[in-house]
């Protein structure tokens, strides 16, 4: 290892000691590891751990004397931190966490600078340390600090850094119990009142389909939503459509559009004008009816921006073009954006139980029909439906409590189905999504009860199954 030696040919004797360190250094870097007993790695351990904390020591004691003698000015360095990165190749931060520390081992924690000089704390024992001071309340006296570092100092001989750090952060409840209480009540009061001010709520853009909440609650907000969102974001049980494979954020996501559904379902659900939260859907009755096409789906969630919009066609008219474009200026086309697309089989799907407005059109595009006072199930008929398919998801295997789950019209209200007990089961919404999406049937069969019938990919038998008693039947 190379020292720098004074212009003048003095070396001081520190800089005598570390070129004899970094020699002795050199060698121990060159002996080989491989051929240390077993017995010994603990030992050398310990002894490097030692050395690190020492050698930190006698760098955070040049750093301090650096900023006393202001040493930066040499280098032009704009504070001592800037000539700690220049010297070290430190990060900004931690190279201000050094100058910080230097000067509170001077000045504030000296026990615990001599505990790290003698290498019985480690360097990141004694950042630990420095900022469970550091923390304490402004008007703590003197040797209430000295009592506080003494015992981080004893707790640092058995507990590691991370564990150090707990208990620092608990430091003053430890040495002044009675007044921590009352300071600790009054900081919760003011980190609380500042966490409710601060809550937000966002809607970012929608794109292919998805789009992004972006959400900053409270404690209390949090911890109430995830309350909620655990026992809808329970694993499935492995039944018929196979295991549940979905990642923990993909169920949790789950769980929070079904709880949407859950609270707009309820029966004291916000209102607007007296009116509960609903939707409004727009489709052609053709593409309804076919499952082919699209629907847009009328709401707040469309992007900021005119919702009647002009575009221009720059080409050429032609000679027999009626609005007389036929000299080259541009055409204007006018449409309106009523909202995001939805595929069919989505469309199909909400207009069974969830409270949506579905704006039926004809070819020529009137309204042929604005919802159906009859189209969602009562009360009643929920009820007899729990009773007669279990007070859970009818789905095989399934068993998600009757309040989870979703009215599903066995043939669709468009495609002519009644609105009535004989013509309906109750599922949760996972499996909703499965009947209408995934390939699956399902059936009223001639024993009262649902059944249902796999796509071949699941069972080429296509076997039919009945959740009630658990039998199968080969199709």
């Amino acid at each position: 290892m190379d020292t720098d030696s004074t212009r003048t040919g003095f070396a001081h004797p520190l800089m005598r000691w570390l070129a004899g360190a970094g020699e002795q250094v050199d060698g121990a870097i060159e002996c080989p590891t491989l051929s240390l007993p077993l017995d010994q790695y603990d030992a050398a351990m310990r002894q490097l751990a030692e050395c690190e904390a020492r050698l930190a020591s006698l760098r955070l004691k040049l750093i301090r004397q650096a900023e006393l003698n202001e040493v930066k000015k040499l280098s032009g360095a704009a504070n001592t931190a800037g000539w700690v990165r220049q010297h070290t190749r430190m990060g900004g931060r931690e190279a201000s966490v050094s100058v910080r520390l230097a000067k509170a081992l001077d000045l504030t924690i000296r026990s615990t600078g001599e505990a790290l000089a003698d290498g019985r704390i480690s360097l990141g024992q004694a950042q630990v340390i420095e900022r469970a001071i550091r923390r304490l309340p402004r008007d703590v006296d003197a040797e209430v600090r000295a009592e506080a570092e003494l015992v981080l100092l004893d707790s640092a001989q058995h507990l590691d850094t991370d564990d150090l750090d707990k208990a620092g952060k608990h430091l003053y409840e430890v040495i002044a119990p009675e007044d921590a209480e009352r300071r600790i009540g009054k900081q919760l009061e003011e980190q609380e009142r500042r966490a409710r001010d601060s809550r937000t709520l966002g809607f970012g853009p929608v794109r292919d389909g998805t789009g992004t909440v972006f959400m900053r609650l409270d404690v209390q907000a949090l911890a109430l939503l995830r309350a909620l969102l655990d026992p809808l974001a329970r694993p499935r049980p492995t039944g018929p459509d196979g295991p549940d494979l979905r990642t923990s954020e993909r169920r949790l996501a789950d769980a929070f559009a079904e709880f949407l559904g859950l609270a707009q379902a309820a029966a004291n659900a916000p209102t607007r004008g007296g009116t509960r939260p609903r939707l409004t859907v727009t489709m052609s009755h053709d593409g309804l009816t076919s499952q082919l096409g699209y629907g847009t789906l009328d709401s707040v969630l469309a992007d900021s921006g005119p919702t009647h919009l002009k575009i221009k066609n720059h080409a050429e008219g032609h000679a027999g073009d009626p609005s007389g474009e036929a000299s080259g200026r541009p055409t204007e086309f006018s449409f309106t954006v009523t909202g995001h697309p939805l595929s069919a089989t989505a469309v199909r799907q909400l207009a069974c139980d969830a409270e949506i407005v579905p704006a039926v059109l004809g070819s020529d595009g009137a309204v042929l029909d604005l919802g159906r006072a009859t189209r969602l199930f009562t009360y009643a008929q929920r009820l007899y439906l729990g009773l007669r398919d279990g007070h859970h998801c009818n789905f095989a295997a399934c068993r998600r409590p009757e309040q989870w789950t979703e009215a599903h019209h066995i043939r669709h209200w468009v495609d002519g189905g009644k609105t009535d007990v004989g013509n309906a089961v109750l599922l949760c919404q996972y499996h909703h999504t499965t009947i209408h999406t995934g390939g699956w049937t399902v059936r009223m069969g001639d024993h009262g009860h649902p059944e249902y019938i796999p796509p071949p990919w699941i069972d080429p038998y296509q076997t039919v199954i009945r959740p009630e008693d658990l039998t199968t039947i080969r199709r």
